[in-house]
């Protein structure tokens, strides 16, 4: 446990000294979604004739969880490439999956904090939205699933560029195919199938549900649980490899 708690806290440092840098990153794009999406489109738009906005906030909670947890993977590609402190973190006495487990717990702070804004920033507008335990542990999960997730990619990641190959191909589409915006439903049924594969989807639905006071919802919610387990397999095994 002291081996993961060095770890977390390294995160925390850094956290502590760019707290706003973070606070501003975590606010600026769902701001810029929600009144483009949201304001823009609250008196035309609506999701099985619930206000747009109660549909969306939702969805945008989910995205930045993602997102801000799956940006681990850019910090350690850059303690990888040009700082070597990843080099110096794996030659030190810390177990593989403590490493993994204390990359994961920081990540999941950052997703977490991000969620938190976008959910204050909600209210600040009015959006209804119920604020209960269940909404936090499926911010949690989303936000494991994109930590472990990037580890992973991070670790087999030859460069930069491939890491901003993986963004444009899979966590975009993902943003903006996996119910954030729109309802699956809404699209063709040949792509619905590729897009309920995505880990954003049920995440989504499990936020969603979450946010307007409903039970969560068990199939959503056992495939992301055995997505992160196996992306936390996936990344100690990989660690495993690059130590060796």
């Amino acid at each position: 446990m002291q081996q993961v708690m060095a770890v977390i806290l390294r995160e925390l440092i850094i956290l502590k000294r760019k707290f706003w840098r973070y606070f501003f990153s975590f606010s600026i794009a769902p701001l810029l979604y929600f009144i483009t999406f949201g304001w823009a489109g609250r008196q035309s738009l609506q999701s099985g004739g619930t206000d747009y906005s109660a549909f969306l906030l939702p969805g945008l909670i989910a995205m930045s969880a993602m997102t801000n947890s799956f940006a681990l993977s850019t910090e350690i590609n850059v303690a990888r490439f040009y700082w070597k402190t990843f080099d110096e973190i794996r030659t030190a006495p810390v177990a593989d999956w403590a490493y993994v487990v204390g990359e994961i717990a920081s990540g999941m702070i950052r997703g977490f904090l991000a969620a938190l804004v976008v959910i204050a920033m909600g209210l600040l507008f009015g959006v209804p939205l119920c604020v209960s335990p269940l909404l936090m542990i499926s911010v949690l999960l989303t936000a494991l699933v994109f930590s472990a997730l990037a580890i992973s990619t991070a670790s087999l990641a030859k460069s930069h560029a491939d890491q901003g190959m993986l963004n444009s191909f899979v966590i975009t589409p993902m943003a903006f195919l996996c119910g954030t915006f729109f309802p699956v439903e809404t699209y063709p049924s040949w792509l619905q199938w590729l897009i309920e594969l995505m880990p954003l989807t049920p995440a989504s639905r499990l936020v969603r549900a979450a946010a307007t006071g409903w039970p969560l919802p068990p199939g959503p919610l056992g495939y992301l649980t055995a997505l992160g387990a196996a992306f936390v397999a996936i990344a100690i095994c990989i660690i495993r490899r690059t130590r060796d």
